[in-house]
């Protein structure tokens, strides 16, 4: 039977990816798992702590967590076509393969938590495969396309003229029915209440979301974006990653100010209604690139140029182990937040449904270097890797 040799890792990418799951982890803990419950707090004061944490956590990683680990998606999908092709292999319908075995995955994680998006990504990375052979050129303009979000300009451009009625689309509109439904059985509903209600009208719920909101456009072109960064070679060489870093920070930090100056200008502008939910959402999604950026960038920076890669270092085992700390956080997360487990969607306010993710974040944090030590992957990871071979990983170091 063929062996599979682990290659060795670039750190620095791991860790990265490490602080997106951080962040993904924090946010989900502000949203319940999709278990949007406005917590009821007596006092005035803690009612103040408790909008400034959820207002500063949401600003902080919402739209860039996510961002960050999409852009690494693609970014590791140009790693692995590139290792293959430099031993003669064509990985692309293996890599198609990898995709079905993600989207099984992600199926599972979502009879848990419907907003999982392994899915979204194993059906959405198809698209990447025929992209591969793309000239450089023309991966930038479609790139650059999917970023304009055109359907969310024609959108909001429609509803300003009033070309047509100033409130949610009929799928909005469902979508919004969907997530009504899914608070009652999430609050109330027993283990498998939840698993029937996600078997597909959260699976469909998950979708319109992505569908409404236009993310599927911004999802694409951060894969894409990845894959570009592949294309240049800058993660093989340290002092390139350092000069680009150093040249996309300023323009990145001018990108987010003025598209986040136009999101707190719109309502000033006596734009509103649903209007004003479409151009918040475009203009968020564009001001989110910026600051996307200027976490890569400073990231970057802190690591090879600021002296912080030995304590950056500690978090990279969080991300070298994604898929099963990503998992791992829709299962206890679910079972802490829902009320057939711990109930604390119910029970906790924002800043102490924080401290609950702080905690967990710190264990997996633990957890993940302890378990690096001793096996070259996570648990999900051997068996996506063996699975995507059908040959035989070695798990445990020597």
């Amino acid at each position: 039977m063929t062996t599979i040799i682990p290659k060795k890792r670039i750190n620095s990418i791991d860790a990265l990816r490490g602080f997106a799951l951080i962040g993904i982890m924090l946010l989900h803990c502000m949203e319940r798992f999709d278990l949007t419950l406005v917590p009821e707090v007596d006092s005035l004061f803690w009612q103040r702590v408790d909008k400034a944490v959820y207002d500063t956590v949401y600003f902080l990683f919402s739209g860039k967590a996510y961002a960050i680990f999409s852009f690494l998606f693609g970014l590791s999908f140009y790693m692995q076509m590139d290792s293959q092709a430099q031993k003669g292999n064509d990985f692309r319908m293996r890599f198609v393969w990898r995709l079905i075995l993600l989207f099984l995955f992600g199926y599972i994680n979502g009879l848990v938590y419907m907003g999982e998006f392994f899915v979204v990504y194993a059906v959405l990375g198809l698209l990447l495969v025929p992209l591969y052979k793309v000239p450089t050129k023309w991966l930038v303009v479609v790139m650059i396309l999917l970023f304009l979000q055109i359907p969310a300009i024609i959108s909001f451009v429609s509803l300003l003229q009033h070309n047509v009625p100033n409130e949610p689309s009929a799928l909005n509109s469902y979508m919004n029915q969907l997530y009504a439904l899914c608070a009652g059985i999430f609050m109330e509903g027993s283990l498998a209440d939840v698993l029937s209600f996600n078997l597909w009208q959260g699976q469909f719920a998950k979708w319109l979301w992505l569908i409404n909101n236009f993310r599927y456009l911004q999802l694409l072109g951060l894969f894409i974006a990845g894959m570009l960064v592949g294309r240049m070679g800058i993660h093989k060489d340290e002092a390139l990653m350092i000069k680009y870093s150093r040249k996309a920070l300023p323009y990145s930090i001018a990108w987010f100010v003025l598209f986040y100056l136009i999101v707190l200008l719109l309502p000033m502008m006596g734009v509103k209604d649903y209007a004003l939910y479409v151009g918040n959402t475009l203009f968020r999604t564009f001001a989110n690139l910026g600051l996307m950026m200027i976490y890569i960038c400073g990231f970057t920076l802190l690591y090879y140029n600021y002296g912080w890669r030995s304590a950056l270092d500690k978090i990279a085992p969080v991300g070298r182990m994604s898929v099963t700390n990503y998992m791992m956080q829709s299962m206890v997360g679910v079972t802490l937040f829902y009320g057939f487990g711990a109930n604390l969607a119910v029970e906790c306010n924002y800043l102490q449904s924080l401290l609950v993710g702080i905690a967990f974040v710190l264990i997996q944090i633990l957890y993940s270097n302890w378990w690096i030590k001793r096996f070259y992957y996570g648990p999900l990871e051997w068996l996506w890797r063996t699975l995507t071979w059908m040959a035989r990983v070695p798990l445990r170091r020597k």
